[in-house]
This record gives structure tokens, C-alpha cells and sequence, in this order.
């Protein structure tokens, strides 16, 4: 499946890395209201996009393609989880690309893509700056349309958890950098990691939860144990799941 990052994504981690690190979970206002009002009960996780970058000593960060296919491999382990409690949706299988049609794969990854800017729309109104637009915080209803509605009946689950990120990791050079410019007081920055998470309801292509977590420097997504403790932060407050994410499955299709 072609890559669906763009511009957005750059705009997702300004925002981010602006002002929006801590993690706070959003959810769709009607299950604000009734939080039985959406009975979800399977989900399944549609393909991951981690771009995984290397930030030279100068702070050039080009991507390297076999660190974002372990990254993402990474993420898939850790959301595999097992049925969680009665009643509880959870992630039980991963939508392989190859099994759907021309057509079908060129409408996910337009959703996807959109899901993308939403996202950043979603993350860009909660800065600082943008008071006049915190509102959409509160009453959060954002959407994808109903394009997604065929894998609920291909699948026969209710809704689709969509995981996407950034992981800058610098070079020896770069971290020698940064230890000779704190002898000077210059701070250097040494990269981040961010996992943005998003539930989409398939029937009515409601973004029914988004949540966001950021670590700088400290994460590494090519390390899956690293990458385990970001995802659980990450879904933490993912509507109905238990909290020990590690708790994989081999599941899938």
C-alpha cells in the first residue's frame, strides 16, 4: 500500500511539538452523552504509517525506509491485543491490503489520507492560539464519511483503529553535538517520537476517539520495547480496551 503521509503530517507534528504534547484522549460527543449509544464490540487495525527518520549532526533528518518497516511491524505487535473484558471492543485482526480489490484499497487509502488531515485539524485547534476553536474540543464530532462502511461487511467488525507517527532518531554525530553544546548552554534538540491513534466507526465513518502521545528523544520505535510503552500510552484511554496492550495475538489475515 502506497504511503498516505503528506503535508499534513508536518502540520500534525508542528502542532504536536508546539504545544499539544501531553496526551489527551478526545471522543465523539454522543458517546459523551451515552456512552452506550455506540456498542462496539471487535475492531480491526488498518495499515500503520510510522515514519522513521535519521537526523544527522547538522539536524538534516532524511527517512530510512527499513527502520519505518520495523517501527511499524512494532506498533502491529503491540495493538494485536488479546479480547479484552464482556462487552469490551478490542483489536482482534489487521486488514491486509492484498486481499481487497483495486477499488477498495484506493478508497482506504484516500480515508486514510483524510484521516491524516483530520487529525491535524483536530490537534491544530487545541493550541494555545486557537481559543476561538476549543469548542470543537468539547462537542468533538469529526468524520470521515461513510466510504469506510464495505469493511464491515468484509470483515464483520464495527470499526477501524488507524495508527500513524513520526520517530526522528539522531546519529552519534548529532548526540555529540548536543553533549558539547550543553558544556556551552546551547541546547541542541535530539529528535522526537510521536504515535497519533484514531477509532473510526465504519457504518457512519464517525472519529469516534483520537489521542496523541509524544516523547522527546527519550522513545525508540525500532525497539519494541520502547515501542510497546509509547503505544500503551497512547491508548490508554482507548474506549474499552485493557490496559496491558502487550498482550498480543496472532490473529490476522
Amino acid at each position: 500500500m502506497d504511503r498516505y503521509r503528506g503535508f499534513a503530517v508536518l502540520l500534525l507534528a508542528m502542532a504536536l511539538l508546539s504545544g499539544c504534547a501531553t496526551p489527551t484522549a478526545k471522543v465523539h460527543y454522543t458517546l459523551k452523552e451515552n456512552p452506550d449509544s455506540r456498542p462496539l464490540r471487535q475492531v480491526v487495525l488498518l495499515p500503520v504509517d510510522v515514519n522513521v527518520k535519521e537526523m544527522s549532526a547538522g539536524g538534516v533528518q532524511e527517512e530510512v525506509p527499513e527502520w519505518s518497516r520495523t517501527a511499524e511491524e512494532n506498533i502491529r505487535s503491540a495493538l494485536l491485543i488479546s479480547r479484552g473484558s464482556e462487552g469490551a471492543c478490542c483489536v482482534t485482526r489487521v486488514v491486509d491490503s492484498s486481499s481487497l480489490t483495486p477499488a477498495e484499497r484506493e478508497s482506504l487509502e484516500e480515508h486514510l489520507a483524510l484521516f491524516n488531515t483530520v487529525a491535524a485539524n483536530a490537534m491544530w485547534v487545541d493550541l494555545p492560539g486557537n481559543s476561538a476553536w476549543h469548542f470543537k474540543s468539547e462537542h468533538f464530532d469529526y468524520t470521515l464519511g461513510s466510504g469506510l462502511s464495505f469493511l464491515k461487511s468484509k470483515y464483520g467488525v464495527d470499526a477501524g483503529l488507524i495508527i500513524l507517527g513520526e520517530d526522528v532518531v539522531s546519529t552519534g554525530g548529532r548526540k555529540a553535538m548536543a553533549v558539547f553544546g550543553a558544556t556551552l548552554g546551547v541546547g541542541v534538540p535530539m529528535g522526537h517520537s510521536i504515535l497519533v491513534g484514531g477509532l473510526v466507526d465504519f457504518e457512519t465513518g464517525d472519529l469516534l476517539w483520537l489521542n496523541r502521545t509524544v516523547s522527546y528523544g527519550a522513545a525508540d520505535l525500532r525497539n519494541p520495547a520502547s515501542c510497546l510503552d509509547l503505544a500503551r500510552k497512547l491508548v490508554e484511554n482507548y474506549p474499552g480496551m485493557r490496559g496491558d496492550a502487550g498482550s498480543a495475538s496472532t490473529g490476522g489475515d
